[in-house]
């Protein structure tokens, strides 16, 4: 997959979210942990709106064809790319709660934030990890099977849409947190 989205991409992919959480707490800084936590959970909610309400359709409506030549140049990247934005959205999420000093003393919207986090990532690196690593491999398949693909593509698709759901639930506890709920 690493060879499928070049090497550069993969490598930064996978260092960037990862490292800037670090930096992010390093720095002692909550303006910049909040900063960073803001840029990487934007991110991550401006792909998951971009990949349930656009992208899907859009590649359902393709040719079997033209379907695979997208997924073909976009599943690796998105692969490598996603799982460890999330975890530098979690990661910073948390390190910004201990540097405000909120996990002294955690609010039931800290504690749902902490909950629809877990699930965003069981929810990332178990069924959609299965389901892109399943049509990466019908890509690179010598006889790409285009039902099976579709039928990867469909449940990728509703499961996004469970994933933008739980993010929308969770800016909604980053309400609370702000409000002192």
């Amino acid at each position: 997959m690493t060879d499928a989205a070049s090497q550069p991409f993969a490598v930064g992919s996978v260092a960037i979210p990862l490292i800037l959480p670090i930096l992010g707490y390093l720095s002692a800084d909550v303006r910049v942990m909040f900063t960073v936590h803001l840029f990487l959970g934007a991110f991550w909610f401006g792909t998951a709106v971009l990949g349930a309400v656009v992208l899907g359709p859009v590649m359902g409506s393709l040719s079997e064809e033209a379907n695979a030549e997208f997924a073909e140049g976009f599943v690796p990247k998105m692969n490598l790319l996603m799982e460890p934005v999330s975890v530098g959205v979690i990661g910073s999420g948390i390190g910004l709660a201990s540097m405000m000093g909120l996990l002294a003393s955690p609010t039931p919207s800290l504690w749902a934030a902490l909950v629809l986090a877990i699930a965003l990532l069981v929810l990332g690196f178990g069924p959609l990890h299965k389901f892109t690593a399943g049509m990466f491999d019908e890509i690179a398949a010598e006889e790409t099977d285009h039902e099976r693909l579709s039928d990867l593509n469909k449940k990728y698709g509703m499961l996004s849409m469970i994933e933008l759901l739980l993010m929308v639930a969770i800016v909604v506890t980053m309400s609370g947190l702000r409000w002192g709920f």
